[in-house]
């Protein structure tokens, strides 16, 4: 975790050792989140996106028997939990008026929460107050895990966030199939 001199917290950095881990951590994520929060989730193909997102709805009460999937091709899943919790993928627009027919500013400006993908491909209507996550490959299972709170709001809860986060603790090793 990074804190500055005045023990206010910038931003802390994970290691997730394994899935397990990731899906963990996106379920303490989804507990914490409030209406209107939005999740900018950037790392290359296979980081570990979708993977948290599930964790993220579980732990605002999608049922597990919901299929948390990836909305590639549909740009926009939602799923109902404690709050809406709405999946953009936007890594298939080429610019922000083929979104024109979807609902993605009631994602991102509605009562729910939005979870995205390819945030940057919003360009300049990416809301600044909003929480980035990087996730980076380390090797086939580890990642790095980056998260931030942006704007006013999000930064006064960096504090409860990395204390939250930081108590996660996977109970059985992770382990490798065979």
């Amino acid at each position: 975790m990074k804190e500055n001199s005045s023990k206010k917290v910038k931003g802390f950095l994970l290691n997730s050792p394994c899935e397990e881990y990731s899906l963990l951590l996106g379920e303490k994520i989804g507990t914490l989140l409030e209406a209107g929060d939005i999740l900018a989730l950037r790392g290359e193909l296979a980081s570990g996106k979708t993977l948290l997102t599930r964790g993220i709805a579980r732990g605002l009460g999608v049922s597990p028997e919901v299929r948390v999937t990836s909305p590639t091709f549909t740009i926009i899943n939602e799923y109902q939990g404690r709050l809406c919790l709405f999946h953009l993928d936007l890594y298939r627009i080429a610019g922000i008026d083929e979104l024109d027919t979807l609902p993605w500013r009631e994602a991102l400006f509605g009562s729910g929460a939005a979870a995205i993908e390819w945030p940057d491909r919003l360009g300049r209507l990416l809301p600044g107050g909003r929480w980035d996550i990087e996730l980076s490959i380390i090797d086939d299972e580890n990642r790095a895990i980056l998260i931030r709170g942006r704007g006013p709001k999000n930064r006064r809860r960096m504090a409860k966030w990395a204390e939250v986060l930081d108590t996660l603790r996977v109970e059985a090793p992770c382990q490798k199939e065979e």
